[in-house]
């Protein structure tokens, strides 16, 4: 029995709008749409071209639904890439079958939202801060309000009136804009902004800054896009007009003041000043240079265009989207037998309990989870691939709507409240083999990574139970064993802490064992009073005695389960007494597996191998051990070693791990092409790792690895300095990264220490 941690936030279901290029009657709908849902200002809309933009944008927002406003069925990338995402312009109204009544069919519309502000203002003598912006009907004024300010007038017909309710229930008064006026820089609020009540956004890292004053034509469509996503990211913007610039100032002012805080002790926060797509550089630059006399600071300027959903190495991006969070909970679920009890989802924080919606509406639930990490052999976080979508739905059960993978956890569509969730466990094979899969590769058990996961089991944790075989002398004894060898204590003893070389190194360096704890409660340095009361204790190695049978003169070995104050000879069945009183020694032979010849030594580079990269992840990960593998694409077949999958501590980014390893021997040019081969099947290149129990690669394996990680390969070299130490910091004192903690840096460091060198 096990707790898992399950934890959830709610927040409105996100959209993304896909119109036609230059459509701007869908673009007015989408806005009007928007208005009237809860979260829809962090809604994104999206033209069909160009494709990276698109894609850029979808990647980075992470829909739960795409709301399609072209007219037309959609590229079949996208149709295949969202299949059950999409949702028809149709079915943007419902019609109930009770009332007959035509309301909006898609979100958690924002009339719950009013009714609970209602509730509180009530009874208040204050004047409303809400305020519905009336434009005249100059060239472009209209709708460009809307985009800012927010507009029903384009929602499709229902029999639902939103702007009546919002007027009268938040006794909202009327701005009159006759002329490209902005409305008054005070503490008002329009109905855009109200769509964002009740929620928290939690911004991230990247170099946009939090709070952007756009420069841009009222007139162009793409700059009102473009605009509208950077708001719908969830920074604090402002569109200013480029005709009618100077009568923004007082918004730029206080955009521009909000936008200043510290950061850190050394860099302090500043609003940028954005270029619209459609705006001259000389216009933009004659704007800003008129900003810069308000004694605000010079103001970052970007005249380019924000690139969003770029993944490159060592580049946050462009701009990042917020999180969004109106209420978070956490129950504990006990795993017990393969099942988990089931937990209550939370609810949204403007209904009743006894509150129903009708399937039409929707919000969304992130649930993460973690814990068991005594049970490797299933995942509570799962990797942000398509190919796990279905594992997610099988998952979860109950009444729900959409299941899929978030960029958080496991995204949960709910349509009423409150519910019931039932969460089963994924199976860490299953998991890895989707995304073998996924790059056309097939994979089954092999009979040495079947002694591997056999050997990791019997031991019973990998971190904290498999830390024996990190002693090149323990190792050696098993060499010995597995050959059918008895060896006594003062033998073992011997062997492992020899400090003779021998052409790959010695047995003993206390500067790799001294510090290596082996046991809960160790005292002191290691020594090998531990290391052989852990071989006895797992049950590596056995107990016993030699017999020579009186009778038919056999010598053996026997357990000592297998005599008492007598035995029983194995070849002539005659019993007879141990002889005690003669001097003996106990003797030892290999237990369990070991037993098999070589079985046990090939697998312990590869569970040594993984628990160098569980100590990086902080048993984050989780693995497969060797498999037989067919690339369906040529029939090629061959062998990897095992598979490692490293997942995200607050989201599902994942690192993809295929190793090679090897006791004493050489990898070939096969070992390098076949490694390279398959990563190039993966669209996310795994890290591939190479470890051997030498101190040092040989030179020939240090040409072929450094010609991989020059090829743009992440590599991963390990030798014995990386694999027996606990920690590496001392190994790592003079690399680039001192202090590494992923797999990233992992790689970086043993380039540089074990390849370049």
């Amino acid at each position: 029995m096990e707790y898992i941690h399950v934890r959830q936030r709610l927040r409105p279901a996100r959209y993304a709008f896909l119109i036609s290029d230059g459509d701007l009657a869908a673009a007015l709908r989408a806005v009007s749409i928007n208005t009237a849902l809860w979260g829809g200002i962090y809604n994104p809309i999206v033209a069909l071209g160009p494709k990276e933009s698109r894609d850029g944008v979808l990647k980075a927002f992470d829909p739960d639904a795409i709301i399609n406003l072209t007219g037309s069925v959609l590229p079949n990338d996208l149709a295949s890439r969202y299949q059950d995402r999409i949702i028809s312009e149709a079915e943007l109204v419902f019609t109930d079958h009770h009332t007959k009544k035509r309301e909006l069919g898609v979100g958690f519309d924002i009339l719950p939202v009013i009714r609970n502000v209602h509730e509180k203002m009530r009874n208040s003598t204050e004047p409303s801060r809400a305020v519905i912006v009336t434009p005249h009907a100059l060239a472009g004024w209209p709708e460009y309000n809307a985009f800012c300010y927010g507009s029903f007038q384009w929602l499709p017909a229902m029999d639902v009136n939103f702007d009546e309710m919002y007027r009268l229930a938040l006794r909202a008064r009327t701005e009159d804009l006759p002329e490209l006026r902005p409305p008054p820089a005070d503490d008002s609020f329009f109905p855009l902004e109200f769509t964002a009540h009740g929620l928290r956004v939690l911004r991230g890292g990247t170099g946009f800054s939090s709070h952007v004053v756009f420069i841009g034509d009222h007139r162009s469509l793409a700059d009102l896009i473009e605009f509208w996503n950077i708001r719908a990211t969830g920074r604090t913007a402002i569109f200013v007009l480029a005709s009618e610039y100077q009568a923004f100032e007082a918004w730029i002012r206080m955009v521009a003041t909000e936008g200043r805080y510290p950061i850190n002790q050394q860099i302090e926060n500043q609003a940028d000043l954005q270029k619209g797509p459609s705006l001259g550089d000389d216009r933009f630059e004659e704007i800003c240079k008129w900003i810069n006399t308000f004694g605000l600071g010079q103001l970052p300027r970007r005249n380019w265009v924000p690139r969003y959903g770029i993944e490159m190495e060592m580049y946050a991006g462009d701009i990042d989207v917020a999180e969004l969070l109106a209420s978070t909970g956490e129950e504990i679920s006990i795993l017990d037998d393969g099942r988990m009890t089931p937990v209550k989802l939370i609810r949204p924080p403007f209904v009743a309990p006894t509150f129903e919606r009708s399937r039409w509406s929707a919000w969304s639930i992130e649930v993460s989870m973690s814990g068991s990490y005594r049970y490797p052999e299933l995942m509570f976080s799962l990797p942000n691939e398509p190919v796990i979508d279905p594992l997610a739905r099988r998952g979860m059960s109950g009444m729900l709507g959409e299941v899929r993978i978030g960029q958080r956890g496991v995204i949960v569509q709910q349509h009423q409240s409150p519910h019931i969730l039932h969460v089963s466990p994924i199976s860490t094979n299953e998991v890895i083999h989707a995304l073998l899969a996924q790059a056309g590769i097939e994979a089954e058990p092999s009979q040495p990574g079947r002694y591997a996961e056999q050997i990791i089991k019997k031991m019973g944790n990998l971190q904290g139970d498999c830390r024996v075989f990190k002693v090149r002398g323990v190792r050696q004894i098993l060499d010995k064993l597995g050959e059918g060898s008895v060896l006594t204590k003062g033998n073992m003893h011997d062997i492992a802490m020899s400090t003779t070389d021998d052409k790959y190194g010695r047995n003993w360096r206390p500067e790799l064992y001294e510090k290596l704890i082996l046991r809960y409660g160790q005292q002191g340095a290691l020594h090998f009073g531990n290391i052989f009361d852990e071989l006895l204790d797992q049950r590596i190695i056995r107990p016993g005695l030699t017999f020579k049978c009186r009778t038919c003169f056999k010598e053996d070995w026997y357990h000592v389960s297998e005599f008492t104050e007598e035995y029983t000879c194995r070849y002539c069945f005659t019993s007879q007494r141990v002889k005690f009183g003669s001097a003996r020694e106990w003797q030892y032979k290999a237990d369990g597996l070991f037993q098999i010849r070589d079985s046990g030594q090939g697998s312990v580079a590869v569970i040594l191998s993984l628990w160098r990269l569980e100590h990086m992840a902080h048993s984050s990960g989780r693995w497969i051990t060797s498999r037989n593998i067919l690339t369906r694409s040529d029939g090629a077949r061959c062998e990897i070693d095992y598979v490692y999958v490293q997942t995200g501590m607050l989201d599902t980014k994942y690192d993809l791990v295929i190793g090679q390893a090897t006791r004493f021997g050489d990898f070939t040019d096969d070992d390098m092409k076949k490694m390279s081969g398959l990563a190039d099947r993966f669209n996310r290149k795994p890290f591939l790792a190479f470890t051997t129990l030498r101190d040092q690669f040989s030179e020939q394996d240090k040409v072929r690895l450094r010609e991989l990680s020059k090829r743009g390969y992440k590599v991963i070299a390990l030798t014995r300095e990386e694999i027996d130490p606990y920690d590496l910091h001392d190994r790592f004192d003079k690399a680039p990264h001192k202090y590494a903690v992923g797999l990233r840096e992992l790689s970086r460091n043993t380039i540089y220490l074990n390849v370049d060198r």
